[in-house]
Order: structure tokens, then C-alpha cells, then sequence
């Protein structure tokens, strides 16, 4: 109860703050405050199923935006109803990054980047800036990327986890499109954050510590050609409380990192490396991509890698007929287990192909196609046949478009076609797996531009053939298909906007066929400059030949706005 009190106070302080801020809005300089104010109630009553609504929900919701000087933004959200209450305040996590011609300063909750494999987006609390005078590219943060927290009586099930802090910073040299940095991240758990821990198999937590030496580039070696380059070695301790070794071996990685850290039985020192090579030029482009990530790759400075994948990509795009047709394509083919000893490796091959055709603006042509493919190959294990995965993902797509535009209508009509299929290339597995899905669309649209009187018409079918049931049984194919019909239109000099829709789909599944029908109306009235009202009702009546899918509902809202 206290709760909604609170939330009720606040929305009507909404209210009350209207005046002033549209007072100090007029003045540079001053704190500014804007947002607005809806209550709404309805009606819902269902038929067939169990309710999945308040049968009368009503409500209150506001926000409201502080803006400090300086362009400082502060977010308030609050809604109380009989459907629930909440509120939303941006002072859990607070930062600004201030920016004065070549300095940036970080300072709160932020989430900085300075490359993709060293510090790459982690919020973390605390401070830093970033420097760019003339050609010189220079960053520093500091602060705390994870908070502790312990086990307690009120959370028993929750993981503990140590107070993190670290540094990062980077050296370069370049423009925003033409540099080389040097990156270096480092961060370690604090020990002392969490007194007595008791770890269990579930809930085992040990400190850990990180170092990434990185560099990351974009060059423009002569005219037309480019070279991009991100790549880093992490030293990642995932137990700080293991025996420390010597750092051995012929590697010049080892031998310095064994020299900047304390090397023990957890540390593992990984590689990250993503490259590009491009050539564009007014008739299109080509780009070849490489990519490897060493298994068990990890930063602190980021919170997920996809790692133990090594890929190559090619792209490439061609301009013809004065910029009016185009023919783009890729393809690439991506490898796991690198370190070989997992029970199998994984290959996936993706390739793609667009061609698009404006010879004027009242017509168009777009046509693509992708196809993915999976296959899987042994490792420290034979492959079994009946568990082997080897798939092909087939995807086809043609759009057409074509207008008719004058000074007093508007015609649009277009047509899509699709089609997609998944075959399996595994005898033992084909019959569960292997379907295909087809769908057309034909639509017309019409709009009158003096009165704002519009039109639309779509025509759909979809057929999906589905894996059998049992083997005698053959694809099962499930179809809908029928017509959507809308319209708009504008009254009462512009003050009053009305729209409606219907929709009526025929399906056929299992043997049986039914329907679904969707019929919805809405309304919106411009009451003053700031001040709006609003109404809709909505119809969906269910009947697909499945008794459980045999129902209705009909459900109305009119709401109430008010803006400042």
C-alpha cells in the first residue's frame, strides 16, 4: 500500500511540475523537465479459454525527463494499476562522459571501448578520459568492473563473487578511420572483499586475475585499399590461489608475460586475431576476412566471447547500370576445436546472394539468397551415424514493387515470394528433421494525399510441410491463407484519426480446417495542443478445427493524455 502511495505521489508531482517546467524551458541554462501523464481503463471478456487479462484493467502511468545543465538526462517512469505497479529511476547505475573539443571524461557507471578483444563495452564505476589532440590517441579508465556480494540468509541460493577492479588503457597514433593503438587491460579480484567463504561443487568461487596486451588498426595503405587488424593475447589466473610456476618455452609471448605477472597452475595464456584486406571503388568492392580465437579466450573487459572458432570470409559487391542494379555475395566457412580434443568438430559453411534492380523510382526487383550449411566431423571420438549432424539450411526470397504517384493518390503494389528448407544429409535422422516453408504476399496500397484517406489490401498463403509423424504418415503440411484488409482516415481538420482492420485467415492442419478471424478499431482525438484522447476495441475469434484452439475474446480501452 505504501508503495502505491509512493508511485500515486510521484505522478501527480508530474502534474504539478508542469507549470514551472514550462516556464524554466524558456530559459538556457536552467534544469528542464518534460514527460506526460496517461490513465486508461477497459474491458476484457474472453470466451472458450481462461482469461488472460484483468476483465476491467485501469491504470495510471507517467514519465518524467530531468534535464540538468550541460544536456544531462535523468528518466523517471512510473505505472500503478490493478494489473501491477512499478518504477523506474536511472540511479542505480549514473555516469557522464562530458565532452570538450578533443577531451572526453568518464566519470560514474560507464562502458567504454577501446578494442574488441581488450576492453570491449564492461560497465565499470570509477573514472577516465580519453584524449585526441591533433594525431594523437590516448585513453585511460579506472574502477571497479564487479561489486562483491556474499551468500546471506535472505539469498541463500545466490553465487558470491569478489570486488574486481582494474585499469585499461591505450597509445595510438591516427585518425578515427586511419590509426594504430596499442591496448593493455588489467584487473584481479580482491581477495579481502568476501570474509569466510564456503564453496561448495555448485558454488565454487575462486579469485582470479587478467592481463591483455592488445593492438588494434585501420590503415589506408593507397587509394582504394584498407587493412583492418584487432588482435590481443590474454594471461587469464582463473584461480589466484594456485602454485605459482616459471614461464617456460620458446614463445616470446610466455617469456613476457611471464615477466608482467605471477604465472600459476590456472594461468593460460590464449590469442585473439580478426583481419581484414578490402578494395572499394565506384564500380563495388571486395573484402577478405580472417578470424581465430584460441579456445578459452576470455578479457575482463568484456563479457562474452564466442572462442575455439577460426573462420574465413569473402565479400563482394558490384555496381552496374549507373548505380541502378546491384549483385552483392558472401561467402565464408567457420571451424571449431581448434585444440583437438573435443569429441568432434563442427563446420558450418555460410553463403549468400543479393541482386537488386531500380531502373526508375516507380519499380523495383530485389532477389536473395542464403544457404547455411552444418556438418560435423570426429575428434577424440568416432562419430556414430545416428547422432551425426549434417544439415543445409536453404533461404529465396524475390520482391517486386511497383508505384503510381500523382499529385492528388498514391498506388503501391507488391508482391513477395519466399522460400525456405532444411535438409538433412543425415539418411538416419532426414525423416525427423527435413522440412520447408512457402509463402506469398500480394499487397496493394492506396492513399488519397489531399483528404488522408488510405487503403490497404494484402493477400497472403502459407504452406509448411512438417516432418512426419510416423512413418507412414508422410510431411504432414499445415496452409493458411486469406485476406487483411485496412483503412485510415483523418477528421475534423486533422483532430480526429481513425483506423481499422480485418483480418480472416483459413487453415488447414491435421486434416482439418478452420479459421481465424481478427477484426480491431482505434481512434485518436486531439483534444488540445498537449491533450489527447483515445479508444480502441480489438476482436479475435478462434476456430481452427482443434477443440483447444476454439475461442474468442473481445477487449476495449479509451485512455487519456496529457504531454508537457
Amino acid at each position: 500500500m505504501m508503495e502505491k502511495r509512493y508511485l500515486l505521489f510521484l505522478l501527480v508531482l508530474s502534474i504539478s511540475t508542469t507549470a514551472l517546467a514550462q516556464t524554466e524551458a524558456k530559459k538556457p541554462g536552467l534544469v528542464k523537465v518534460s514527460g506526460g501523464l496517461n490513465a486508461y481503463a477497459g474491458f476484457y471478456t474472453p470466451n472458450g479459454i481462461a482469461a488472460r487479462n484483468q476483465a476491467t484493467p485501469f491504470g495510471l502511468s507517467g514519465a518524467i525527463t530531468v534535464t540538468l545543465p550541460g544536456g544531462v538526462s535523468l528518466p523517471f517512469s512510473a505505472v500503478l494499476g490493478n494489473q501491477g505497479a512499478s518504477f523506474r529511476q536511472p540511479f542505480n547505475q549514473f555516469g557522464v562522459s562530458p565532452t570538450y573539443k578533443w577531451a572526453t571524461i568518464h566519470a560514474g557507471y560507464r562502458n567504454v571501448s577501446f578494442s574488441p578483444f581488450t576492453l570491449a563495452g564492461h560497465t565499470f564505476l570509477g573514472g577516465g578520459v580519453e584524449l585526441n589532440p591533433g594525431m594523437l590517441r590516448f585513453g585511460a579508465v579506472y574502477g571497479r568492473f564487479n561489486r562483491a556480494s556474499s551468500t546471506d540468509i535472505a539469498d541463500p541460493d545466490a553465487i558470491p563473487s569478489f570486488k574486481r577492479t582494474g585499469y585499461a588503457f591505450k597509445l595510438g597514433y591516427g585518425k578515427p578511420n586511419n590509426f594504430v593503438d596499442l591496448v593493455v587491460l588489467r584487473a584481479q579480484d580482491d581477495t579481502t572483499s568476501i570474509p569466510g567463504i564456503q564453496t561448495t561443487p555448485e558454488k565454487q568461487i575462486v579469485p582470479a586475475e587478467n592481463l591483455v596486451v592488445g593492438i588494434t588498426s585501420r590503415l589506408l595503405l593507397i587509394k582504394h585499399i584498407t587493412v583492418e587488424l584487432d588482435a590481443a593475447a590474454s594471461s587469464y589466473t582463473r584461480d589466484m590461489y594456485a602454485t605459482e610456476v616459471q614461464a617456460e618455452g620458446k614463445n616470446p609471448l610466455v617469456r613476457i608475460f611471464g615477466k608482467m605477472i605471477t604465472p600459476r597452475l590456472s594461468t593460460q595464456l590464449t590469442q585473439a586475431t580478426q583481419a581484414g584486406l578490402g578494395y572499394q571503388d565506384k564500380w563495388g568492392s571486395v573484402k577478405f576476412q580472417y578470424k581465430r580465437i584460441d579456445p578459452n579466450f576470455q578479457t575482463m573487459g568484456a563479457y562474452y566471447f564466442q572462442s575455439d572458432i577460426e573462420s574465413y570470409t569473402v565479400n563482394a559487391a558490384l555496381n552496374l547500370l549507373k548505380g541502378k542494379a546491384r549483385i552483392a555475395g558472401s561467402y565464408g566457412t567457420q571451424f571449431d576445436n581448434l585444440a583437438k580434443n573435443k569429441n568432434a568438430g563442427t563446420g558450418r559453411s555460410v553463403g549468400s546472394l543479393m541482386a537488386s534492380f531500380n531502373p526508375d523510382p516507380v519499380f523495383g526487383l530485389d532477389i536473395s539468397l542464403s544457404n547455411y550449411g552444418l556438418s560435423q566431423k570426429a575428434g577424440l571420438r568416432p562419430l556414430i551415424d545416428t547422432l551425426r549432424i549434417a544439415q543445409n539450411n536453404l533461404s529465396a526470397t524475390l520482391n517486386t514493387r511497383y508505384s503510381i504517384f500523382n499529385k492528388d493518390l498514391s498506388h503501391v503494389f507488391t508482391f513477395t515470394v519466399a522460400h525456405q528448407q532444411l535438409s538433412d544429409l543425415n539418411e538416419a535422422t532426414s525423416n525427423q528433421t527435413e522440412n520447408n516453408n512457402q509463402n506469398l504476399n500480394l499487397s496493394y496500397f492506396f492513399q488519397q494525399n489531399q483528404s488522408a484517406f488510405g487503403a490497404n489490401l494484402m493477400l497472403s498463403y502459407t504452406q509448411t510441410s512438417l516432418p512426419a509423424l510416423l512413418p507412414a504418415d508422410g510431411n504432414q503440411k499445415v496452409k493458411f491463407y486469406g485476406p487483411t484488409l485496412g483503412t485510415n482516415y483523418v477528421f475534423l481538420k486533422k483532430k480526429l484519426t481513425t483506423s481499422a482492420n480485418f483480418s480472416y485467415l483459413i487453415n488447414q492442419q491435421l486434416g482439418q480446417t478452420g479459421k481465424v478471424l481478427t477484426a480491431s478499431a482505434n481512434a485518436g482525438y486531439q483534444l488540445a495542443r498537449k491533450q489527447s484522447l483515445s479508444l480502441m476495441f480489438n476482436y479475435l475469434n478462434s476456430n481452427t478445427g482443434i477443440q483447444t484452439e476454439k475461442f474468442n475474446e473481445f477487449r476495449g480501452n479509451i485512455g487519456y493524455g496529457i504531454s508537457f
